[in-house]
C-alpha cells in the first residue's frame, strides 16, 4: 500500500468514527492559527536570507471562479501585492468559474502548463470537487507554491426568511430536510460538505439534503433574496457586506467558537467546524529554478503592508504554508477530502 493509500485508510477511519460518534468533524482544511512566541522566552533566531526573487515582466494570475468571489478576491489582492512589492511589471488576470474550479483547471493545465509566470488560485474548494467527481485533470498536474490565508463559512438566511437562528435551521432540518435548500459553492465543495456534516451530526437521512450549487458567493445571496433557497453558505468575506446591510441574517459561522459575533455550530448543538484555505499553484512543467522563484516572489508580496491590510479588511485568517510544507499539507487534505465524499456520499 503506497503512503496516499495508508493515509487514506487512515482519515476514512478517522471520519467515521467523528462522524458517528458526533465529534468535532475539523480534520479537514482547519488550518493551525499562527503561533505568537511564547511569554519570557527569545523570539526564534530570523535565518539567513535566500537569493532574491527576479522581478518578472508579466504575470498572469488565473482564477478559476467568479469575478467578486473568493478567489477572485484571493488572486486580485496577491496580484496588487505582487505589483507593490515591484515583483511584476503587469499582471492580468483571467476568470473561468465552474464545477468547483475543476473546469478552470484543466484550462489551465492545457494551456500554461510550461508557464514560468503564470499563478493559478485554487483551495479546499477545488480539492473537495476533484474528490466528489474525480476528473481527469487533478491538482497532481499542477505545482503547489503556497497556501496563504482561511476563511470560515458563514451560513445566512434571508432578512424576511422565518428562520433567524441555528435552532431555527435545526428545527426545521430535523422536521423534514428536504424542506430546507442550501446553496453555496460548487457541487462536492467545501459549503457542500458543510451542510452534509451538518445533517450527518443531526442523524438525519444526508440522502435528502437538498443543495443547490453556484458559481460564487454573489449568486448564493441572489438565490436567497429571491426566496429559491433557504440557506446560504460561503466564506464570511463574501457575505460580509450583506450581512452589515441586513440582507442576509447570520445564523452561524463554522469556527469551534464565536466569530465575527455570530454563534458557532458548535456553540449551538452542531458538533461540526470547517475552514476553508484559498493558495496559489504554479505550472506544472517548470523548473525548479522557476517554482523556487515564484515561491520567493509569493513570500515577498505576503510580506507587503498592503498584502497585510488586506487580510485586515476582509478578515481573513493568515495560514501561510509554503512549497514542501503546503504540499504536504496537501496531501493530507485531498485524503479527507475523498474519504468524506465517501462517507457522506458527496457527488459533484
Amino acid at each position: 500500500m503506497d503512503r496516499r493509500s495508508w493515509v487514506l485508510a487512515g482519515a476514512a477511519g478517522t471520519l467515521l468514527s467523528a462522524l458517528g460518534q458526533g465529534a468535532h468533524a475539523q480534520a479537514v482544511a482547519t488550518p493551525a492559527a499562527p503561533r505568537a512566541p511564547a511569554p519570557n522566552r527569545p523570539a526564534p533566531t530570523p535565518q539567513p536570507a535566500g537569493p532574491a526573487p527576479v522581478a518578472l515582466p508579466l504575470m498572469r494570475i488565473y482564477i478559476p471562479g467568479s469575478a467578486g468571489g473568493g478567489w477572485d478576491q484571493t488572486g486580485r489582492a496577491l496580484g496588487a501585492a505582487i505589483q507593490a512589492a515591484g515583483l511584476a511589471q503587469k499582471v492580468e488576470y483571467e476568470n473561468k468559474g465552474g464545477k468547483g474550479g475543476t473546469i478552470g483547471l484543466a484550462d489551465f493545465v492545457e494551456r500554461f502548463s510550461s508557464d514560468p509566470a503564470a499563478l493559478l488560485v485554487g483551495g479546499m474548494v477545488m480539492v473537495g470537487a476533484i474528490a466528489a467527481s474525480r476528473p481527469k485533470i487533478t491538482l497532481a498536474q499542477v505545482t503547489p507554491l503556497a497556501r496563504l490565508t482561511s476563511d470560515y463559512m458563514v451560513l445566512v438566511s434571508g432578512a424576511t426568511s422565518k428562520i433567524r437562528d441555528l435552532k431555527d435551521l435545526a428545527d426545521e432540518m430535523k422536521r423534514d430536510l428536504s424542506s430546507v435548500v442550501f446553496t453555496g459553492g460548487s457541487a462536492g465543495g467545501v459549503d457542500h460538505m458543510l451542510a452534509a456534516m451538518m445533517a450527518r451530526q443531526l442523524r438525519l437521512d444526508v440522502s435528502k439534503l437538498k443543495y443547490e450549487p453556484n458559481p460564487g458567493g454573489k449568486e448564493a445571496v441572489a438565490m436567497i433574496t429571491s426566496g429559491k433557497a433557504t440557506v446560504a453558505i460561503s466564506g464570511y468575506s463574501e457575505f460580509k457586506g450583506d450581512i452589515e446591510a441586513k440582507v442576509l441574517t447570520p445564523l452561524a459561522v463554522s469556527s469551534r467558537r464565536k466569530l465575527y459575533g455570530i454563534p458557532s455550530l458548535s456553540e449551538g448543538g452542531i458538533q461540526t467546524d470547517l475552514a476553508n484555505w484559498r493558495g496559489v499553484f504554479a505550472a506544472g512543467k517548470i523548473s525548479e529554478e522557476q517554482q523556487a522563484n515564484l515561491r520567493r516572489i509569493i513570500t515577498r508580496a505576503t510580506e507587503t503592508p498592503q498584502w497585510r491590510q488586506t487580510v485586515a479588511d476582509k478578515n481573513w485568517n493568515v495560514a501561510t504554508l509554503i512549497g514542501k510544507d503546503f504540499a504536504d499539507s496537501l496531501t493530507i487534505e485531498q485524503a479527507m477530502a475523498e474519504a468524506i465524499a465517501m462517507i457522506l456520499k458527496l457527488k459533484a
